[in-house]
C-alpha cells in the first residue's frame, strides 16, 4: 500500500501536469493580431489625451488673441482721443492768433503740428501692422472707380507738393475704370506710395501716377513714379521690411515711421496682388502695384440715382449738432467753428442727439461714434428713418480706425452710396467744407 504513492509521485515528476493557458489555445497569428490591437489602443488613448490638451492650447491661445485685439483696439482709442485734442486745439490757436504769432512761434507751433502728426501715423501704422499680422483685417470688397481713387490720393498730398513746388500727374488707361478692391486699403497704399515720392522728390520736381489694365493676364497696374533721389540698388532688399528706414540725405523732417511700405506690401498682397519697385540713385523711383483684376469688371462704373432733395431741407436752420461726450473734443471743435462764427449746440448722449436733432433742424451733425446711452451709429440710423432726415449731411468723427469692424459692417446702410465723410480725428478742415458752405447759403 505504500509502494504505490511512491511510484505515482515518481511518473508526476517525469510527467508534470500540462496547464493550458489562452495563449496555448492561440494560433501565432492571433497573439500578434492581438499585440497590435492593445499597442494601436495604447496610442488612440494616448492620441484624445493630446486632443484635448491641443483644444484646451487652442482656447487659450484664443482667448489670448481676443484679450489682444481689446487691448490693442481699446489703447489705439485711448492715445488717439488726447492726442487729436491736442492736435486740433494747436490747429485752432494757430489760426484764431493768425498774424500776431511771431515767426519763432509759428515754427513751433508747426512742429508741435508735425510732432503729433507723426505720432498719430505712428499708432495708426502699428495697428494696422499687427491686424494684418494676426489675419484680423477683413477687406471690403467693392467696385471702386479708378480715376476716383486716384485723384483722391493725389488731392490728399497736393498740400505737400505744392510747398514744394512739384508737379503732380495722372495718365490712365482708357480701359482702366472700375476694379473691385477695398477703397479704402487701396488708397491707403496709393497715398503712402506718393506721400514717399513727394518726400523724397527735389523741389520743382514731378510725382505722378499711370494706371494701366492687362487684360490678358488679368492684372490693374498702379505705377507711382518720381523725379526725387532715388534708392541704392544695395537697400532695395530692405525696402519693405517693417521699422527699417534706408539712409539718404534728407533733412530730419523726412524721417517717417519705416512702416508705411511694409503695409503697404502686406495689403497689396491680402488683395491678391503685390508691390515692385524700381530705382536708382539720382533717378527717381517707380513703385508698381499690381492687383487682380477681370475684364468684366471694366465695363463701366456702376451709377447711382441721386437721393430726392427732404421735403424739410429749406427748413432746416444754420446750425451744427456736434454729438460727442469728450469734453476735449467739444471744445476742439467748438472753438474752431467759432472761428467762422457757425453756431453749435451739443449733445453728450445719444438719446440727447436724437432730441436735438428732430426738435433744433441742424444743418450739418458731426456724430462721434461712443456715444453714452445709445451709440453714434445707431443714432444715425434712427435719424435716417425719420420722415425728411433722409439727406441730412452727417460726417462720422471717431478715434477708432476706419477698418473698425463695427464701424465698417454698419456704415454702408447707414449711408448708402453718398457717403457722408466718415472721418477720424484730428478734425482737418476739409471736415467742417460742408459747415463752411451751409454759412453762406444762410
Amino acid at each position: 500500500m505504500q509502494a504505490f504513492p511512491t511510484l505515482l509521485l515518481e511518473r508526476l515528476d517525469k510527467h508534470p501536469p500540462i496547464v493550458m493557458t489562452a495563449h496555448k489555445l492561440m494560433s501565432t497569428e492571433q497573439v500578434i493580431f492581438q499585440t497590435q490591437i492593445e499597442g494601436l489602443t495604447a496610442q488612440l488613448t494616448g492620441r484624445e489625451r493630446q486632443i484635448v490638451e491641443l483644444q484646451t492650447a487652442n482656447e487659450e491661445l484664443e482667448r489670448a488673441a481676443r484679450v489682444k485685439d481689446d487691448l490693442l483696439a481699446t489703447m489705439g482709442h485711448e492715445l488717439r482721443t488726447p492726442l487729436n485734442a491736442v492736435l486740433s486745439l494747436s490747429r485752432v490757436l494757430q489760426e484764431q492768433l493768425g498774424q500776431v504769432l511771431t515767426e519763432r512761434q509759428q515754427q513751433s507751433f508747426q512742429v508741435i503740428s508735425a510732432s503729433g502728426q507723426h505720432l498719430l501715423e505712428l499708432i495708426n501704422d502699428i495697428l494696422d501692422l499687427s491686424k494684418l499680422q494676426a489675419g484680423k483685417m477683413m477687406l471690403k470688397i467693392e467696385p471702386v472707380s479708378v480715376e476716383k481713387l486716384c485723384r483722391t490720393s493725389l488731392d490728399i498730398v497736393r498740400q505737400q507738393a505744392e510747398q514744394k513746388h512739384l508737379h503732380l500727374a495722372l495718365t490712365l488707361d482708357d480701359q482702366a475704370s472700375t476694379i473691385h478692391a477695398d477703397p479704402l486699403r487701396i488708397k491707403q497704399v496709393l497715398v503712402n506710395l506718393l506721400s514717399n515720392a513727394v518726400k523724397f522728390t527735389p523741389e520743382h520736381g514731378a510725382v505722378g501716377v499711370e494706371v494701366v489694365s492687362n487684360v490678358e493676364q488679368g492684372q490693374m497696374i498702379f505705377t507711382v513714379w518720381d523725379t526725387g533721389i532715388g534708392i541704392a540698388a544695395a537697400d532695395l532688399p530692405s525696402l519693405f521690411k517693417p521699422f527699417v528706414q534706408i539712409e539718404n540725405n534728407q533733412p530730419a523732417q523726412s524721417v517717417g515711421t519705416g512702416l508705411g511700405l511694409a503695409l503697404s506690401q502686406r495689403l497689396a498682397r491680402q488683395h491678391g496682388g503685390d508691390i515692385y519697385v524700381k530705382s536708382a540713385l539720382g533717378a527717381g523711383s517707380r513703385f508698381t502695384l499690381e492687383l487682380p483684376w477681370q475684364i468684366s469688371d471694366a465695363p463701366h462704373a456702376v451709377e447711382h440715382p441721386a437721393a430726392a432733395p427732404s421735403i424739410s431741407a429749406g427748413s432746416r436752420r444754420r446750425l451744427i449738432l456736434l454729438a460727442e461726450d469728450n469734453e476735449a473734443n467739444i471744445f476742439a471743435i467748438s472753438e474752431y467753428l467759432d472761428l467762422y462764427g457757425i453756431p453749435v449746440v451739443v449733445a453728450r448722449t445719444g438719446p440727447d442727439a436724437l432730441e436735438i436733432a428732430r426738435t433744433e433742424h441742424p444743418g450739418l451733425i458731426l456724430m462721434d461714434i461712443n456715444l453714452p446711452r445709445l451709440d453714434g451709429l445707431e443714432v444715425i440710423r434712427r435719424i435716417r428713418s425719420m420722415e425728411g432726415y433722409a439727406d441730412l449731411p452727417i460726417a462720422v468723427i471717431t478715434a477708432l480706425s476706419d477698418d473698425n469692424e463695427r464701424v465698417r459692417r454698419r456704415r454702408r446702410p447707414l449711408f448708402g452710396q453718398a457717403d457722408r465723410s466718415g472721418q477720424t480725428r484730428p478734425y482737418a478742415r476739409s471736415i467742417f467744407c460742408q459747415a463752411i458752405t451751409l454759412k453762406q447759403k444762410n
